[in-house]
């Protein structure tokens, strides 16, 4: 696997908000993609020493695992700008004079006749740090754009799954939604982005030494107290148990069509032939590697195949 040197890259105009760190517009092979630096974090004792999530590795392992699993999900490439680990993501607009991109928030806010009366029966748990699921499964299965484009449902249930295999506890509002053209207004699913949160990407490598020496402390970390974005009945959510649960049809769908595309091993190879360090910068640690493959395997055969399996068994009775 190669790690690309982007320090002499050509930057571009353009300017990409959200809140998972730095970005910086540039020119890969006369296309427009934006890099993605590590955000900076204090550290638990609140000293002024900063040190550095490794949310551009995570992005790029994160979106791989989609890719490998056949959802559609940004190109990114894993490199060095200013002697930091960065990602390079591939700008999924093709024109962007001719296509814009329209996310859940946007789409929630839309006035549907009816909505808001059916909006009244659920919790409005959503803010900056969570989302009221009861409120997203209204507006999938009530607004007309999620009636029009079953896709979009089916998209939103398959992130739920496959962020709970990789960890990511962050897919907010302003993380998924459609690909509107400006001129016929047709819409189309957008690509999967943003999967920086990723394999505990605030955890330094001695803290993940600790988590991997203890088999409950790991257990706890990546399963059984592992929490996701989502609240229901203002509680958050374990998306694990929620999987298991096996009480909603489409996340029940979702899980039936994703287990089978999953190939653990695949994965687990491609976490490993990423580079541990490229011209004396580290991309990697070996025992990161091995975390983040234990997680996989883990959450794989604890939750996903067996609950698949479940389900599985229900259908054929």
């Amino acid at each position: 696997m190669k790690i690309y040197d982007f320090n002499e890259l050509e930057t571009n105009t353009l300017v990409y908000g959200g809140h998972s760190g730095q970005k910086l517009g540039v020119v890969i092979n006369g296309e427009n993609w934006f890099l993605k630096f590590p955000k900076r974090i204090k550290n638990l004792t609140n000293k002024f020493e900063i040190s550095y999530t490794t949310s551009p590795l995570s992005e790029y392992i994160g979106s791989h695992i989609y890719e490998s699993i056949g959802i559609p999900v940004h190109e990114t490439k894993l490199g060095i700008k200013d002697g930091k680990v960065v990602v390079a993501c591939k700008d999924f607009r093709e024109n962007i004079n001719k296509i814009h991109f329209d996310d859940y928030n946007s789409i929630k806010n839309d006035y549907v006749d009816g909505m808001e009366e059916k909006l009244k029966s659920v919790p409005s748990s959503s803010n900056n740090h969570n989302v009221g699921l009861e409120e997203v499964e209204v507006l999938l299965n009530n607004h007309p754009l999620f009636l029009k484009n079953s896709e979009l449902k089916q998209r939103f249930w398959d992130m739920f799954v496959v962020d709970a295999l990789i960890g990511n506890n962050a897919r907010n509002n302003g993380d998924w939604g459609v690909l509107v053209n400006n001129k016929t207004n047709e819409t189309t699913v957008c690509p999967v982005f943003d999967n920086g949160a990723s394999f505990n990407t605030k955890s330094s490598d001695e803290q993940i030494k600790k988590i991997m020496n203890d088999n409950n402390r790991f257990e706890s970390s990546v399963y059984k107290a592992r929490m996701c974005i989502f609240v229901e009945n203002d509680k958050q959510l374990n998306p694990f148990k929620y999987i298991e649960s096996l009480k909603n049809k489409d996340c029940n769908a979702a899980l039936m069509r994703i287990v089978p595309k999953i190939n653990v091993e695949n994965i687990k190879n491609m976490i490993n032939e990423i580079p541990n360090e490229v011209n004396g910068i580290q991309t990697i640690s070996e025992i990161r590697k091995e975390f983040y493959c234990k997680c996989i395997e883990y959450r794989y055969e604890k939750s996903l195949y067996p609950t698949y399996l479940k389900i599985k068994e229900m259908i054929i009775d």
